[in-house]
């Protein structure tokens, strides 16, 4: 019996020496917080696989992990994965407008990707939203805008009255209400608005660094809140 145990014990031990623990730690690219909720997962590449134009269906998901209020994740794999010429860390594609991997993604994002082995790494996401703001009926050809705690010049469009400034993989938060407030050069104020990001969905549900649709805000100057 004492044979049986110490056997037993032994073959555990074994089976505990094939695997691996690998992970790390995802911030968030603007602020370096840490990102609570966000659903990775350990990939490997396919033979055919495009680093280029990363696509999930040449991709072989391996393990999944969700990160914990300081962002850590952790996965136990197979000790004998080649980690360091084939593998990666992806969030998983969202299902739903609600989860935390909507408002991240991997494009733009730094410090992502390749896998290491261990558990201390640190993984970038950038923001998944898209917006472009076009200011019409402006007798200005350049102002600064604020929100979300930045600046943003905006200039003229060529030979026209429209100003317009493109915000992607910044401060925004779909799913929220933002003010945008606009200033001279000479920081004057010049008023404000307010308007809804909304959460959408990628609409190629296959590519890995993918970026929510454009959203187009249209703002006419003169009905600007002073």
């Amino acid at each position: 019996m004492k044979n049986y145990i110490f056997i037993l014990i032994l073959l555990v031990f074994m089976a505990c020496e094939k695997t691996i623990i690998v992970g790390g730690t995802l911030t968030d690219d603007q602020t370096r917080d840490s990102i609570e909720g966000i659903e990775m997962g350990l990939y490997m590449a396919k033979l055919d696989f495009n680093y280029d134009e990363k696509r999930f269906s040449d991709l072989e998901l391996i393990a999944t992990a969700t990160s914990n209020n300081e962002g850590f994740f952790s996965m136990e794999v197979d000790a004998e994965l080649d980690l360091v010429s084939n593998s990666f860390y992806f969030p998983l594609m969202p299902q739903d407008t609600s989860s935390v991997n909507a408002q991240y993604t991997a494009k733009g994002a730094q410090f992502l990707y390749q896998v290491d082995y261990g558990a201390f790494h640190e993984y970038r996401l950038a923001r998944s939203s898209n917006v472009e703001i076009l200011l019409l009926n402006s007798t200005l050809r350049k102002m600064k805008m604020k929100y979300a705690g930045g600046t943003m010049q905006l200039d003229a469009l060529y030979n026209s009255d429209e100003i317009s400034a493109y915000i992607a993989f910044d401060k925004l938060f779909t799913g929220q209400q933002h003010v945008f407030e606009f200033y001279t050069m000479d920081d004057e104020y010049l008023g404000s608005v307010t308007r809804y990001i909304k959460t959408k969905l990628p609409e190629d549900q296959d590519i890995v660094e993918w970026q929510m649709p454009l959203q187009l805000f249209e703002i006419d100057f003169n009905t600007l809140t002073k």
